[in-house]
């Protein structure tokens, strides 16, 4: 492979750094840096959360990286329980150069560095991709600590790909049955039944009407669905009620109590996957990507690569459709939000980090249109796409069949990398969108007859839009599932204890006997009373007040 770097200019930005001093006051370290050697090669270890494969040394992409920007990496990637991990490093007070931040633990550990100053200092066009989030990004001593690394766009929004929660249910489900309109969670549950009767089984498989992910922390996806079916946003673990801004946790409401309630009874008609509470993560994967699974809630990105799977072994048909289903016909669905930086998550700098100033370099120069085409979405000019006689970028037939060769894309993309770092995202200075996929030409090229025949159906033209074409405006405070317990608060501790309730009581009521529902529910209940949950309410409260106040226009 040979590539032509049209960005002489990155050379001259990556300059290498040395953290002179720092105080030991806590929260109020005053770093200053200083350069020194401008151009020597440096290696970033990272950890992270993401559970993808080590990237291959032959990887064209990081090769690149490594000759272009003179870094490479070492990645520490989670294994195991991400609280023993983390509370690990945190013990032992060793950190790589940057740490994948997703709650506040690096940040009360003081293991993060402040990064205004380096900022202010090295990375300008850093500090312009993150000026309309900055003032949200700050923590409580009024520092920055963690750069979002999704959901900060710029220019225009081509986004069509819709990865946020929903009860999906196979497309093969709504095509057997003429697109029927599915509003409800009565008719959800309907249409599965029917087409499990009629049936019973896929490839010789028994046919699974309806999975539930429960494993870890991911077990989101088996409390989050009341909150949904009221219309409610995503608020994490509670409702706010839009006028008073009461925060409540939504466990023990009585939109709870209909959804499990409803569970139940599926489950007494056999459409419940019985075996979903002891399976892990992986076990969920395999049986979504065996194509027998005809509905679930989550978000697209946990089961994105069982849907790879299953285009692959051209069962497309068998990949799924999110629909905004709701209790009842009065009530407005909210899954949709408008975009919007995931603040208080991301990467960050570890205090143990060797080369602070080479590290921000790097981030900046990595931000640059033509460097975040290549690590991105487009690759290389020439090999991986091509630009027509008006100029216009488009893929042959088989470089788009190469993004869905999962082994290929493991030896020439940067997609660990790229689940990590500050990007861009809607449009390139160019005009062009930073997903070459969302380029008209491309879309329409690539979109799977499956797909087409099911937009059409519906009037849309993308899984967002058949979520909601036009969602409305995000509340000040929102989301609240962006709001992290502080470690061994009251408040966590509240929400560790309604765990353990929720995790030993949910099965038992959504697997058990119809006529056992209401005492089981009433014991679950009254458990959950147990666990001190207004103290994580009220902190959960005293957080939404706060944003509100911060957060509200200024006059």
């Amino acid at each position: 492979m040979i590539y032509k770097s049209p960005l002489k200019k990155i050379g001259l930005l990556l300059c290498a750094g040395a953290l002179l001093f720092a105080s030991c006051g806590k929260k109020s370290k005053k770093i200053v840096f200083s350069d020194t050697d401008p151009t020597y090669p440096i290696t970033i270890s990272i950890y992270s959360m993401a559970q993808m494969q080590q990237p291959p040394a032959d990887n064209k992409i990081y090769k690149w990286i490594a000759d272009n920007l003179h870094v490479t990496f070492r990645w520490d990637i989670l294994v195991g329980d991400k609280d023993q991990k983390i509370g690990v490093m945190i013990a032992g007070g060793e950190y790589p150069d940057l740490l994948h931040v997703d709650s506040t633990k690096f940040y009360e550990a003081e293991a993060l560095l402040p990064l205004d100053d380096l900022i202010d200092q090295y990375a300008p066009k850093l500090k312009a991709h993150y000026a309309d989030a900055w003032e949200k990004m700050k923590e409580e001593d009024g520092h920055v600590y963690t750069l979002p690394v999704w959901g900060v766009v710029s220019g225009k929004d081509y986004t069509n790909w819709y990865g946020d929660s929903a009860l999906w249910v196979q497309k093969e489900v709504l095509k057997d049955f003429g697109y029927p309109k599915i509003t409800t969670m009565d008719e959800y549950f309907d249409l599965l039944i029917k087409y499990k009767e009629k049936y019973p089984t896929v490839d010789d498989m028994p046919t699974i009407g309806f999975t539930i992910l429960s494993y870890d922390w991911r077990s989101f996806c088996l409390i989050n669905p009341p909150n949904f079916l009221a219309g409610f946003p995503n608020d994490g673990n509670g409702t706010v009620d839009p006028v008073t801004h009461e925060y409540k946790v939504f466990l023990y409401q009585d939109i709870s109590k209909r959804w499990f309630k409803k569970l139940n009874q599926m489950n007494a008609l056999g459409l419940i996957d019985r075996s979903c509470f002891v399976d892990n993560y992986d076990q969920y994967l395999s049986k979504i990507a065996s194509g027998r699974v005809l509905g679930f809630h989550d978000q697209a990105w946990q089961f994105q690569s069982a849907e790879y799977s299953l285009t692959n072994q051209g069962m497309h048909n068998r990949t799924y459709a999110p629909l905004p289903i709701v209790f009842d016909e009065s009530i407005r669905p909210w899954y949709r939000n408008r975009r919007l930086p995931n603040v208080g998550q991301g990467i960050g700098i570890s205090v143990k980090a060797s080369d602070p100033v080479r590290i921000i370099r790097f981030l900046e120069a990595q931000l640059d249109d033509e460097v975040q085409k290549v690590i991105g979405f487009y690759g290389f000019l020439g090999e991986d796409y091509q630009l027509d006689d008006q100029g216009v970028p488009f893929r042959t037939q088989l470089q788009r069949d190469q993004q869905e060769d999962e082994v290929w894309k493991l030896h020439n993309q940067a997609h660990l990398w790229r689940n990590h770092n500050p990007k861009v995202e809607g449009s390139y200075l160019d005009g062009w969108p930073t997903n070459i996929a969302e380029i008209f030409g491309e879309r329409e090229a690539t979109m799977k007859p499956e797909d087409r025949e099911l937009w059409l159906a519906y009037g849309v033209e993308n899984n967002a839009e058949l979520m909601d074409k036009d969602p409305p405006p995000n509340p000040i405070w929102f989301p609240a599932w962006q709001i992290n317990t502080p470690d061994g608060s009251d408040a966590q501790i509240a929400w560790k204890r309604a765990e353990e309730v929720y995790r030993k009581y949910l099965p038992r009521i959504i697997l058990g006997r119809p006529e056992l529902f209401e005492d089981l529910w009433k014991e679950y209940v009254s458990e959950l009373g147990k666990t001190d949950l207004v103290k994580y309410e009220a902190f959960m409260q005293q957080e939404i007040n706060k944003r509100i106040v911060k957060w509200s226009p200024k006059d």
